[in-house]
């Protein structure tokens, strides 16, 4: 009984291998974060861990595309915070300010869903119990530790390029497809029953939501070939392509 166990649990992560690289490299990440932030700033462990675990992602790409982003909209939400703070002391109306504010900037630097929530979060970690402009200050210093920290460990984070992983699931996608092809025209050769049709219409729904992921691989990976000086562009923009044609095909 018990090796059946041991072997389940030792399934549940050998079979997750990526995913279990990502939250190893996090973690050590987080906790670089944290030594680095006591070691240049006083008490700055504690928000540059935060920060960290908010900004690391699975591609250098998108790290910086969001790092960078999310340390320009904490600056200015920081900076129109003190502001509000100062002329409403804190309360709710500064708050409600900062959050706005903050929420305004991510928009307009375009960043992902995820760091558009991470902008006016770090910004209210910096201008939180204990406010002070030297205090805020050394909460930006720690900002600005916790991500850049972050972006270099993104790069360890995946095992794979943005253009490999938007090949992966481009077969992954592509298979899927082809099966359940096949699977329907097979059925309609030799008839099918109401309950088979449903299966498949549920396969098809579950194949569609697959494409915004599939989507979002392939700009990125078009978009890391345009910066990345040893990234192939016309291999990243076949790839691209064959997304969008992949994605038409499904829908």
């Amino acid at each position: 009984m018990r090796p059946k166990i041991f072997s389940k649990v030792f399934h549940l992560f050998a079979d997750r291998r990526v995913w279990v690289r990502q939250i190893a490299v996090a973690g050590l990440a987080g906790a670089v974060s944290w030594q680095v932030g006591d070691l240049l700033i006083a008490d700055g462990g504690v928000v540059a861990a935060i920060v960290c675990s908010l900004s690391i992602r699975v591609s250098l790409h998108k790290s910086i595309r969001e790092g960078f982003g999310q340390i320009v909209g904490t600056a200015i939400g920081a900076a129109v915070a003190l502001f509000a703070v100062s002329v409403f002391n804190m309360g709710f109306i500064a708050i409600g300010i900062t959050i706005v504010m903050c929420s305004v900037v991510a928009r307009a630097l375009h960043l992902g869903e995820v760091a558009s929530v991470n902008v006016p979060v770090t910004a209210l970690i910096v201008i939180g119990p204990g406010l002070s402009g030297s205090t805020a200050v050394h909460r930006l210093g720690s900002t600005l530790i916790g991500a850049a920290i972050a972006i270099v460990f993104s790069y360890f984070s995946h095992p794979k390029t943005p253009v490999g992983r938007a090949i992966d699931q481009i077969t992954t996608v592509s298979h899927k497809a082809a099966n359940l092809l096949a699977e329907m025209s097979e059925g309609v050769a030799a008839g099918y029953t109401q309950k088979e049709a449903g299966n498949w219409l549920a396969k098809a729904r579950l194949l569609i939501e697959d494409i915004p992921a599939l989507r979002s691989q392939s700009v990125e990976a078009r978009g890391h070939a345009r910066w990345f000086p040893t990234a192939e562009k016309d291999e990243a923009e076949d790839v691209y392509i064959r997304g969008i044609a992949l994605e038409h095909t499904v829908v």
